[in-house]
């Protein structure tokens, strides 16, 4: 927001250097891809097999609840399908890299909540990238026809469930060249290497890089040697990464959000709309679990930060045409909040019983 055109304004514009501008959009796509290919190595397919169907119906219900509810927000104050339908689908997010940095801070990443919420936060992170490339097939006018949503869809599974299968020998491989070249660096070249070539898999076959990039890291999630790739990403996710958080504050504007005007009332009612609908929803998410052994409240709060999953829909609809600058901004904000109070919520609710009894 301080380098953008609402501050300082200093990095590169279309207008004024294109080639700038470009490279630093290509970097940050890279970027994007490096960091969700980092949520997909720290992805656990294992840990939902004991929880999987509770895991299953908090995530199911993690996404439809805000769906419907900002859709319905988006509708009554006038916004178009396809945009109350993108803005609906940005707060179904869930950080599973905030809520699982959270449980192993306070140490409660093995306890029944906190696998229930990492296992919860895997599939909606999965289900979220199905109902993106849903989404684009609907608000492509050419792809707007069921079928071609279906089509989409089925893409996207295949694509993820391919890219799980073929990972195992993928991994192999990588591990024989690593030892046989006798070469630390050589795991991380080929890890990146096999990261660009599936996210442009993924756009040659017709849905977004990003979900490439998620399916090439969920695949070496079981790697020997994840822990070591996890290392060496390290530097490159702090070079790269940043650059998309950069450009995402970058599109930020408060001409509409003073107060004192009429505009900026109307904005930041709907900021305290969204976030309102952004807190409850997800709070409410496992209230249909039948066991009083389990703290819904706390699993609740952990599906509730957005983090960088939500920036990350908001960006893409922005950048369709969807999404508006005022209303990109708005859920920026909400966002941003939501990674806020989640964590927070979460810390009190696993350890203080008052505010459990409080909600109950």
């Amino acid at each position: 927001v301080l380098l953008g055109p609402a501050l300082l304004n200093i990095l590169p514009s279309e207008a004024h250097d294109p080639e700038g501008y470009e490279m630093t959009h290509e970097l940050a796509r890279i970027g994007l891809c490096v960091l969700l290919f980092k949520i997909g190595i720290e992805t656990r397919i294992t840990k939902l097999l004991g929880c999987w169907k509770s895991a299953l119906g908090v995530a199911i219900a993690g996404m439809i609840l805000p769906l419907l509810l900002v859709y319905a927000l988006g509708i009554v104050l006038g916004w178009s399908p396809h945009t109350a339908l993108f803005a609906g689908a940005t707060m179904t997010a869930t950080s599973i890299g905030i809520t699982a940095s959270v449980l192993s801070e306070i140490g409660a990443q093995n306890s029944d909540e906190g696998l229930l919420i990492l296992g919860a936060a895997i599939l909606d992170d999965i289900l979220g990238l199905l109902l993106l490339a849903a989404l684009m097939a609907v608000v492509t006018p050419a792809l707007s026809t069921n079928a071609q949503v279906l089509v989409a869809l089925a893409r996207a599974i295949i694509f993820i469930g391919a890219a799980i299968l073929i990972g195992p020998y993928v991994a192999r491989g990588m591990t024989f060249l690593a030892q046989w070249f006798k070469s630390k660096g050589l795991l991380l070249v080929c890890g990146f290497s096999y990261l660009l070539l599936v996210a442009y898999s993924a756009r040659a076959a017709g849905l977004d890089m990003i979900i490439g990039a998620y399916a090439a890291g969920v695949s070496l999630a079981s790697h020997p040697d994840r822990e070591q790739l996890d290392r060496d990403l390290w530097p490159l996710t702090e070079l790269l990464s940043p650059l998309f958080f950069i450009l995402l504050g970058a599109t930020v504007e408060f001409k509409g959000l003073n107060p004192l005007s009429d505009g900026g009332m109307q904005a930041w009612a709907l900021i305290g709309s969204l976030l309102v609908v952004a807190v409850v929803s997800k709070l409410f998410s496992a209230v249909w679990i039948r066991t009083d052994q389990i703290n819904k409240w706390a699993i609740g709060s952990g599906m509730m930060p957005r983090g960088e999953v939500g920036f990350v829909f908001a960006q893409i609809g922005m950048s369709a045409g969807i999404i508006a600058t005022d209303l990109f901004s708005a859920m920026v904000i909400v966002i941003v909040a939501t990674t806020i109070i989640g964590p927070i919520l979460l810390r009190r609710t696993l350890k203080d019983t008052t505010v459990k009894s409080f909600l109950d």
